[in-house]
């Protein structure tokens, strides 16, 4: 026991030590600047390991009025050096959450007969701007015969524990409830406390558990710090529970500005998002808070900003990177930042957010768990998948079909005759002409033809042709368009453009409103010729007739004459339709019918009979329509077995 208290001493005489030589080193020390925001230059922000921040200091202008106690001093003689608060070391000081930690000794009253004992009465003082923490702190005696007694500024509280065997104390990790240790909480408000002994002082108290715990411990300690065990009721040289734990018992202090203005609401027309203000509250994105003991306030950095709220500069409120952290300890991070169903961090001003995987179809909150949703159902996902393909397939489609267009537009000379002026139709253009070629006005050997109106409000005949037969050489079918393109006589059909976007290009004549002679004739709207209108009909359709097979140096032979190519207007003025048709028959089709339209792609090359039979056309043609129209007959005689 003797050993015990030489050690003791020794300690106490050390700390008494550090005071004097504080003391003397701060006898010149002068208030600071109270409207300094920020350490001097050479204020050491440093003592050891442990940091010295804004508003404290040690020295002349290091810190706030009332932040720079005679007391606090870095005792340099120790290796590191070591801070202390009189005799207390300091183990850290935050400004983020305004508390400090220092380290203590535990008091102890220990028996050597059930009536000679030994004594140490540990005490704490302490002064602004530090209060001891109700919250974070609690009262914990250790003893099988122990009443301890916690003396504060005006106030006491007791703890008693019993045990008449180190067997029947609590097993070693149980709850403090008074078998072999107590732990109950401090009051608020305290600046100074002490541990009492009851009757040790006086020497009346008579310990009966003396031979098996002959030493009781009693300390103020940060909550969950201390966990039981057993072994601390027993004595054993140089291996008491003082010896394991002297000098370490973290003892939790509040501090707050007290004498520096008050903390004030935000005016009312600043914003949902402003916060209370202060004087000392310096920092951008920062806040105040009232002390949570005593008078004063306390500044904060804004959530998701991380610093001294009480400076400016370089160690202000500045952003959290959230993103950072988790990427440098996930283990330690992922629960304080998540991000939840593998969504990723990105950081933002004050905060952070979780993006959704784009790649797996999610959206959402990734900050929330369960926060990540898929952005369709799964049952659309097929739906999608067909609608996507159904996409793609008609956008081919498309593509394919415009490029075929193009195809035939520079296979059919289209580039050329648009060059010569020639009126060039699209496929587009027809669609729209015929109203989706809705109304079919007749069919021929070449094909359908839909009566139309143009832009210009012109009606038409659009034929489309379906046939193919021998492909023309594209010059010389490029003079036959140019040619059919520029004759002008009233008793020849005018073309009035083409549409080359087709394997077969389809033509576009002017529309003559009566209709064929064959239907004059004999169909459902027959009407009675006169003999005069009859020869008007067939005089016309020779002229017609006569007009192609000389006009412009060429020879046009129509080949196919009948009262159905034989077209009236409403004035019963004959226009011959399908001249050079069989010119044509590259682009405008195969013909059927007549074993002579057969056979013209053969005779047309034998240069000896052309010449013969364009001659004997001439005439005979002229001769037969102006008979058959005499006489209302409307078939053609047909050369052939």
């Amino acid at each position: 026991m003797a050993l015990l208290q030489v050690d003791v001493w020794r300690h106490l005489l050390v700390h008494a030590l550090v005071v004097v030589i504080s003391s003397s080193q701060l006898v010149t020390t002068t208030t600071a600047d109270s409207s300094s925001s920020s350490p001097g230059n050479n204020c050491p922000d440093m003592c050891g390991d442990v940091e010295i921040p804004y508003p404290f200091g040690i020295g002349v202008g290091c810190g706030r009025p009332g932040f720079t106690p005679s007391n606090l001093i870095c005792y340099n003689s120790s290796s590191p050096p070591k801070l202390y608060l009189g005799n207390t070391e300091v183990k850290s000081i935050s400004p983020e959450t305004g508390e400090a930690r220092v380290f203590t000794f535990p008091s102890w009253l220990c028996y050597d007969t059930p009536s000679t004992f030994s004594t140490y009465e540990g005490s704490v003082n302490l002064s602004d701007p530090f209060l001891i923490s109700a919250t974070s702190n609690e009262f914990t005696a250790i003893g099988c015969n122990t009443l301890a007694l916690l003396k504060g500024t005006s106030r006491y509280a007791g703890c008693v524990t019993y045990c008449i065997s180190i067997q029947d104390a609590a097993d070693d990790d149980d709850t403090c409830t008074g078998n072999g240790c107590c732990q109950i909480p401090i009051s608020p408000n305290l600046s100074n406390l002490a541990v009492n002994w009851n009757g040790a002082s006086n020497g009346t108290y008579e310990n009966p558990a003396w031979s098996y715990s002959s030493c009781s411990y009693a300390f103020v300690a940060e909550k969950a710090w201390y966990n039981f065990k057993r072994q601390d009721l027993i004595r054993e040289e140089n291996n008491t529970f003082f010896e394991r734990v002297r000098g370490t018992i973290p003892l939790v202090l509040d501090w707050a500005i007290r004498d520096d203005g008050a903390c004030r609401p935000p005016p009312k027309d600043a914003g949902a998002s402003a916060k209370p203000t202060a004087p000392a509250c310096v920092s951008a994105n920062s806040f105040c808070v009232n002390a949570t003991q005593g008078d004063g306030y306390l500044c904060k950095c804004s959530d998701g900003y991380l610093g001294n709220p009480y400076v400016t500069g370089a160690k202000e409120c500045s952003n959290i990177n959230e993103c950072n952290l988790r990427k440098s300890d996930l283990d330690k991070y992922e629960k304080v930042y998540p991000c939840y169903g593998g969504s990723t961090c990105l950081d933002t001003e004050g905060s952070y957010k979780c993006k959704c995987k784009c790649k797996f179809g999610q959206s959402g909150d990734g900050k929330i768990e369960g926060g990540c949703h898929p952005i369709f159902p799964l049952w659309t996902i097929p739906i999608f998948v067909i609608f996507v393909v159904a996409i793609i397939t008609t956008f081919t489609a498309l593509e394919v079909k415009r490029r075929n267009q193009r195809r035939f537009f520079d296979k059919n000379g289209g580039d050329i005759l648009k060059s010569m002026g020639i009126n060039i139709f699209t496929e587009g253009q027809l669609k729209k002409i015929t109203n989706g070629y809705k109304r079919s006005i007749g069919e021929g050997a070449f094909g359908k033809v839909y009566i139309g109106i143009t832009d210009d409000k012109q009606q038409v005949a659009v034929k489309c042709c379906t046939a193919k037969g021998e492909v023309l050489p594209q010059e010389e079918f490029v003079n036959e368009i140019t040619f059919q393109f520029r004759i002008n006589h009233e008793n020849l059909v005018r073309l009035v453009g083409w549409c080359l976007e087709t394997d077969v290009p389809n033509l576009v004549f002017e529309f003559v409103p009566r209709g064929s002679l064959y239907n004059v004739l004999h169909g459902a709207g027959k009407l009675p010729l006169s003999l005069l209108v009859r020869l008007k009909i067939a005089v016309g359709s020779a002229e017609a007739l006569a007009y192609m097979h000389s006009h412009g140096g060429h020879n046009h032979v129509h080949g196919d004459v009948k009262s159905g190519n034989i077209l009236l207007d409403d004035n019963l003025t004959p226009k011959v339709s399908d001249f050079g048709s069989a010119k044509l028959v590259s682009v405008a089709g195969t013909f059927q019918g007549t074993h002579w339209l057969q056979s013209w792609t053969v005779l047309q090359r034998s240069e000896e009979f052309k010449e013969q039979f364009i001659k004997a056309s001439q005439s005979f043609e002229s001769k037969v329509m102006e008979f058959f129209a005499s006489h209302g007959w409307s078939s053609l005689l047909c050369i052939g077995p």
